[in-house]
């Protein structure tokens, strides 16, 4: 990306950051060194000649100390620059435990978050094992950054049980029944979905194999919904190469929609537990046939 090809919004996002940088008296060297950042990566950041992404900024914020006046105007001015980018392999990603700490700072300055996983169990749900299994089979990440990762999903989960917020999650039966590893795995980790459904902020549906079946609309990836009190809503997407920001306030709405949607098709309460019960049987059937 050239100077000349920078959108606007997203090179006076590049200017404030560089501001805040200035006035906290830290050089491009030492704002990135706690995140493991070169200083090429910070000096693309500032001056707009890279991907910003939402993570990235609010460890920027930590870092400046900035105001909770300014956070709001920054973290505003991100989400009005569109859609971003980022490669998994990117040289300057920092490790897997510090994004998931990034992420559960970013979980608690939102009023809600909305979910839609069609492939795994969504991490604020897993169990320490099931997340430990997934990320060892199904994950690019390096197997000494595994347990650090798993550690601080955990305590990003308490998140969960702060009833100010609302959690707004949707997960097919077919992600339900893919296992990761030994049916006592899946067994736990349905019945830790059971326990949670029962918190009065968290709405978990369960789309059945039949009403996949027979709903023939459906987006060809899973998706997460930040939602905020003060600022426009965000989406994220994690695809197998890249994490993908999406900002467009007409974009967010239509995946607002379809998690709408979705829900209203989704098992809760009564129906839901019973088709855990149902998924249950049949893995324990797995078991007692020897699979």
């Amino acid at each position: 990306m050239t100077r000349a090809e920078i959108h606007p919004q997203h090179q006076r996002l590049a200017a404030r950051l560089k501001e805040l940088r200035q006035a906290a008296g830290l050089s491009a060297a030492a704002l990135g060194q706690p995140f493991g950042w070169s200083q090429s990566k910070t000096s693309k950041m500032e001056n707009g000649t890279s991907a910003l992404v939402i993570a990235d900024i609010h460890q920027w914020l930590d870092r400046v100390q900035a105001s909770d006046d300014e956070r709001t105007e920054v973290l505003a001015l991100a989400r009005e620059t569109g859609t971003r980018v980022r490669p998994w392999r990117d040289a300057d990603r920092p490790d897997a435990a510090t994004q998931q700490d990034a992420r559960g700072r970013r979980d608690t300055e939102t009023s809600g978050i909305g979910v839609f996983q069609s492939e795994v169990v969504p991490g604020l749900l897993q169990t320490p094992e099931y997340a430990r299994r997934l990320r060892e089979v199904h994950t690019l990440l390096p197997a000494d950054e595994i347990p650090a990762a798993v550690l601080a999903l955990m305590n990003r989960q308490t998140v969960l049980f702060d009833e100010t917020k609302q959690f707004d999650l949707v997960i097919t039966e077919t992600a339900l029944r893919w296992r990761p590893g030994s049916v006592a795995l899946s067994l736990a980790q349905l019945d830790r979905i059971a326990t949670l459904a029962g918190l009065p902020n968290v709405r978990i549906g369960v789309l059945s194999r039949e009403t996949q079946e027979r709903t023939a609309a459906r987006p060809l990836h899973s998706f997460v919904v930040l939602r905020y009190a003060d600022a426009p809503s965000t989406v994220e997407i994690e695809t197998l190469t890249a994490e993908q920001e999406v900002t467009e306030p007409a974009d967010v709405e239509l995946y607002e929609q379809f998690l709408a949607e979705q829900q209203g098709l989704a098992e809760h309460g009564p129906a839901l537990l019973a088709l855990l019960d149902r998924i249950r049987d049949d893995l324990r059937q797995l078991t007692s046939n020897g699979s």
